[in-house]
């Protein structure tokens, strides 16, 4: 018999908290898809957790429950919500207003160790150069959908304002020396128009997806922050632009997805660059995956990043034990004082994926990072595990 989500989030989320929290590693910044208005009611358990098999970098994991409900109270009203241990994100729309065209979203979100900052530097993690960050927000959103594309690719505009204030706080291993960024009202904005879109699941049958973004953040309280020795600046302004493109089909039996994203942030400091690597797809909105690279080592100003994978059954006639190869490649141009060897970065992964039920996946997988800087060389491994059920 099926486990009811409740018992599930007992057993789940707490260990994703122990992984975020207790360690003292890593940040919590778990932002799952929110970017459209959804039709189809969703009650999903997410967790996932990766760690390195060589060099120092953390232990990095995350859990939440996503939920999905169209109609709710009323035929043009829609709640989405994500619960994660100590972070909470909420949306309530209203479909067609101020037109039939478009709708109207306000949410609140935030917790503990939402804006909290994992320091890399050549491949090695800096635990005293690390802290937390805690957050509250507001978000009001306003979408516009455009004429669906050859009758099933639908287009959607967003503008968004989500206003919050950060603090930051020592972890156990924080260094005594490091100075952290001053608190602060961050006001943030963004803009984008998506075509098509990826759903919030481990393995969709089918997806593509073609996007333009572009966010703006003010910063109240800038200034110095790390340690003496080695202080950095948080910017007052700062923007970036983004792109994503890709496709996920399904054809005899296997599965095979191509993904091209590419960004710049020529205006942004370290706390708010683009952050690339690991391969957790679902603990962010928008995944820059590396394989075999710690998650969020790498600290980009401007970045290209090609995916690709495919996916079959491990033998034939069963469909529910699946290997996933997994290859990756970057061209980056990193973030002052954050540099690595290489500007290309390559990894390739293999997921073994088991269909427990029809409601219960789990993933075990591998990553090489094949210009990961480890142990005065080259080559990172990280194993990780994904679980996913659906209610």
């Amino acid at each position: 018999m099926l486990l009811p989500p409740i018992v599930l989030l007992l057993i789940l989320l707490p260990l994703a908290a122990r992984v975020d929290t207790a360690s003292a590693q890593v940040p919590a910044r778990v932002k799952p898809p929110l970017t459209h208005i959804d039709a189809e009611s969703r009650t999903y358990v997410e967790a996932g957790a990766e760690a390195p098999l060589r060099g120092n970098g953390p232990l990095t994991g995350y859990g939440y429950l996503f939920l999905t409900r169209p109609h709710f109270l009323d035929q043009d009203l829609y709640l989405r919500l994500v619960v994660a241990p100590v972070y909470l994100t909420s949306e309530l729309i209203r479909d067609r207003w101020p037109t039939s065209d478009s709708a109207v979203g306000v949410g609140l979100g935030g917790g503990l160790y939402a804006n909290s900052h994992a320091e890399f530097r050549g491949g090695r993690f800096e635990k005293g150069e690390s802290f937390s960050g805690h957050s509250a927000e507001a978000m009001l959103t306003y979408y516009l959908r455009g004429p669906n594309i050859g009758g099933f690719l639908p287009v959607e505009g967003q503008l968004r304002a989500h206003p919050q204030y950060a603090v930051y706080d020592r972890r156990s291993d924080t260094a005594r020396r490091f100075r952290l960024p001053e608190d602060s009202a961050i006001y943030g904005g963004r803009a984008g128009v998506r075509l098509g879109g990826v759903p919030p699941d481990l393995f969709p049958n089918a997806a593509m997806e073609l996007s333009l973004w572009h966010a703006v953040s003010y910063r109240d309280a800038a200034g110095r922050y790390g340690l003496p020795e080695r202080l950095q600046e948080t910017e007052h302004l700062t923007q970036r632009t983004w792109a994503r493109a890709g496709e996920i089909f399904t054809f005899g039996g296997t599965q095979a997805s191509m993904f091209l994203n590419a960004g710049v942030a020529e205006d942004s400091d370290s706390l708010s660059a683009f952050r690339l690597g690991g391969g957790l797809r679902l603990r962010a909105e928008f995944p820059l995956l590396l394989h075999g690279y710690n998650v969020e080592e790498i600290f980009a100003r401007r970045y290209w990043l090609a995916n690709v994978s495919y996916r079959f059954p491990i033998w034939p006639g069963q469909d529910r034990v699946h290997l996933e190869l997994l290859g990756d490649y970057a061209r980056v141009d990193y973030v002052r004082g954050h540099h690595l060897p290489h500007s290309g970065l390559a990894g390739v992964g293999a997921n073994l994926s088991f269909a427990l039920t029809k409601r219960i996946t789990l993933v075990v997988g591998y990553g090489y990072g094949v210009d990961a800087p480890r142990n005065h060389g080259f080559g990172g491994h990280e194993a990780s595990t994904l679980f996913e059920f659906k209610y």
